[in-house]
């Protein structure tokens, strides 16, 4: 049965109550959900008032991070999610989760924003607006709550073929463990991270694929199996660096540090030092999850944050994919192929990642009502629709009333809000993707893209004066410069090690062939309920192509944003594409489903994931030698940033994450750092360095692997450079050691940044 074809049920009535003789319907158990949140609230209440009056260190470090983590991504989103009565496991979870990190982001930031900077008592407000509501929503619940007892018992027995499953993902999470032992990241030249990954990586990246191939071909998807197969996924897809060095592997994420380091510092937002604090609530949320946690830096987030920004993702994915596909097991090849695609690395410690999860939820919520509720008709032929589909309005969901969906249109529009002060370019893509649903009538809330772009142009007018303040007419005049950004964002990335230059090309073709096999599927699903606007908003990033070049990154936000809804049409050319080639290779009469004959098909969709899976590792790790860092490179950079005398210059040898902090952003005496910003420079180092004469030099392996790569230098060019600064007489050595030197002026302050 298609999902536009299921029968509803009568509208509630208008106070959207059900009848006290019906039992209310989850998909989940909304009391287990209220007694995680209430443990949770109060584990992360206790450890607030440790830390208030001074006793924070008696909890370990670690526990005091999982508490900190947790409290932001469950309170208050689990019992308002479980008092709006969502029926559905996957978008329950991504609304509570959602929901949370908007109520953290808003009240740190306007806190910020308003000058009334206390983390501590905002943290504590958060926990007992959350146990208030913990205790609002268990009064909410009737007697009687209904689940689905089939599916209940099949997420909780164990059979042999989930017990099997589950053992060979524990076992590729063991190799996992062993690969990022034995990895050889410093070995990583122009064609990435694939040439070190090794045999256990291999191994157990392809145990991971079998599993998942076994789990889509069998009769019946379990969905505990493909929800941590789709985990472990995550993590062979984004931790290998990480995991090896025990540092993020982008190293903006150590910029975002140094912002959240600022703000926990200072308790304000600094003025005209950079337009990201345009957008400060990541950096406001951090920096109050630091203080009224007693953490010491944001490095302890940066290194685990692909996987639990990824593993949280999975939630709205699943959402919008099983509204699209309408299928359980295109569902979950959706988010599999999701993860298979997304080389973009924009799922770190990072306003981008918390972004696209609000953002992938919202959509998720309207896809969800979309196909539950009851959808008038339109005029029959493109006109007719073109000309009826503006002015229709969808029913009300079965089981909700107008007062719990206009509940639910206040959650978006927190979510909404919370976007807006978070990133720069998902916000307007939210405008958009809502005036999709409006344009083809396939939301309730008509309005609501009107309400975004209210938010969104009172935020940009009076909340990012910093960001368009004196350079307005630059901003505009980027509108409609198509080739522009497709210029800085493709056409200046082909450059540099004609190698690496060469392995870009792959990653275009990853991403080209990913949006081209989403569009067939596409044309193939549409006469699927969510056809127009799924197809719609699944387009809709590409338009802000139009919009400016975003630093160069627009071409890749596009596809980072457009992947969630891509992906459930990628499925669906996939899962027809096999059909149809069983149908030309298989025979009448069809072989009963679960017999020997899965075992071609077992076979054949291993192998493509993992052929896949491993295009995957060497797109997402082909700048492992420029992006990747490691703790003594960090160490280092953040003692010399600390120690040096006021006002010193410092020049680093191509970029240093590292060094942004609250000294260079605070102190006006702080140093300042020369950068390599020049071709000439670049073609004669020696000179450059010598004519500017700073008191430190810094070059680290991060460093060099960038100009090597990106600026064509060779290796044996680069030395011979630092060669000839030594040489000169001018600098002495203070710390060599595995990539990352410094150098120091003959007459500047000797510095002790550790053991050489």
């Amino acid at each position: 049965m298609k999902v536009a074809d299921i029968p509803v049920r009568p509208s509630p009535d208008p106070a959207g109550i059900a009848p006290q003789s019906t039992p209310i319907r989850f998909g989940w158990n909304p009391r287990l959900a209220l007694i995680v949140a209430a443990v949770v609230t109060a584990l992360l209440g206790i450890q607030t008032l440790l830390v208030a009056v001074g006793s924070g260190d008696v909890i370990p470090l670690p526990v005091r991070v999982l508490v900190a983590v947790a409290g932001a991504v469950v309170i208050p989103g689990i019992p308002i999610v479980v008092m709006l009565r969502i029926p559905g496991r996957a978008l329950a979870a991504s609304l509570a989760v959602s929901v949370s990190m908007a109520a953290t982001l808003l009240s740190a930031h306007f806190a910020m924003v308003l000058a009334w900077w206390h983390p501590v008592l905002v943290q504590m407000l958060i926990v007992l607006g959350s146990l208030a509501l913990c205790a609002g929503a268990a009064g909410t619940l009737p007697r009687e709550c209904a689940f689905p007892a089939r599916a209940t018992q099949r997420l909780t027995v164990m059979t042999r073929e989930r017990a099997g499953s589950l053992t060979a993902l524990a076992v590729s999470v063991a190799l996992f463990v062993a690969a990022a032992r034995t990895l050889d990241y410093r070995a990583a030249g122009h064609f990435g991270i694939i040439t070190e990954v090794g045999p256990f990586y291999i191994v157990g990246l392809a145990l991971v694929c079998s599993t998942i191939a076994v789990a889509l071909t069998r009769t019946r998807v379990d969905h505990v199996v493909m929800a941590v197969a789709s985990l472990v996924l995550v993590t062979y897809t984004t931790m290998l660096v990480p995991a090896a060095t025990g540092q993020t592997s982008v190293p903006t994420a150590f910029v975002h540090r140094g912002f959240i380091a600022t703000l926990a510092e200072s308790g304000v937002l600094p003025d005209a030092v950079d337009a990201r604090f345009s957008w400060a609530a990541f950096f406001s949320a951090g920096a109050q999850m630091l203080v009224a946690s007693g953490l010491p830096d944001a490095g302890v987030f940066l290194a685990g944050a692909s996987l639990v920004f990824g593993g949280l993702l999975l939630f709205p994915l699943y959402a919008i994919a099983i509204v699209v596909t309408g299928r359980a097991r295109s569902a979950w090849l959706a988010v599999v192929l999701y993860q298979l695609f997304n080389w973009y690395q924009q799922d770190y410690f990072a306003p981008q990642a918390v972004a696209l999860i609000l953002y992938a939820t919202v959509i998720a919520t309207l896809l969800w009502q979309l196909r539950r509720a009851p959808l008038p008709a339109t005029a029959p032929g493109l006109w007719g629709f073109v000309r009826t589909a503006p002015r229709r309005t969808p029913g009300l969901v079965p089981g909700f009333g107008t007062a719990r969906t206009t509940a639910l249109g206040a959650v978006l529009l927190l979510l909404i809000g919370a976007n807006t002060v978070t990133h720069q370019i998902t916000p307007i893509l939210t405008i958009i993707a809502l005036a999709c649903f409006a344009i083809v009538g396939a939301t309730r809330y008509r309005t609501l893209w009107l309400a975004a772009g209210l938010i969104f142009a009172a935020w940009f007018s009076y909340g990012a004066t910093d960001f368009w303040m004196g350079h307005l007419k630059f901003l505009i005049a980027e509108i409609g410069q198509v080739g522009n950004a497709v210029e800085r964002g493709v056409g200046n990335r082909l450059s540099g090690d004609p190698t690496y230059q060469s392995m870009q090309y792959l990653r275009i073709a990853a991403s080209a062939g990913f949006a081209l096999v989403a569009f067939a599927g596409w044309l193939l699903s549409r006469r699927r309920r969510p056809w127009p606007a799924a197809g719609l908003v699944a387009g809709a990033p590409f338009s802000l192509v139009a919009l400016q070049s975003y630093g160069g990154e627009m071409i890749i936000r596009c596809f980072v944003l457009a992947s969630p809804m891509l992906a459930p049409f990628a499925a669906i050319a996939v899962v027809k594409t096999v059909a149809f080639a069983r149908r030309l290779l298989t025979s009448p009469p069809r072989v009963p489903a679960g017999s020997t004959s899965r075992r071609p098909a077992v076979i054949a969709g291993a192998l493509a994931l993992i052929v896949v899976s491993l295009v995957l590792t060497t797109n997402r790790g082909l700048n492992t030698s420029f992006e990747m860092s490691t703790t003594e490179m960090v160490e280092v950079t953040d003692r010399l940033i600390a120690k040096v005398p006021p006002d010193s210059k410092i020049m680093p040898f191509s970029h240093a994450p590292h060094a942004v902090g609250p000294r260079r952003i605070l102190d006006p005496e702080g140093p300042i750092l020369l950068f390599v910003d020049s071709y000439s420079c670049i073609d004669d180092l020696a000179r450059c360095a010598l004519a500017r004469g700073p008191e430190y030099m810094l070059v680290t392996r991060q460093g060099t692997g960038m100009m090597r790569l990106q600026y064509g230098l060779s290796e044996e060019y680069i030395d011979s450079q630092i060669a000839r600064i030594r040489n000169s007489g001018f600098y002495v050595s203070i710390f060599d050691h595995d990539g990352t030197i410094v150098l120091r002026r003959t007459d500047a302050p000797d510095l002790d940044l550790g053991v050489s």
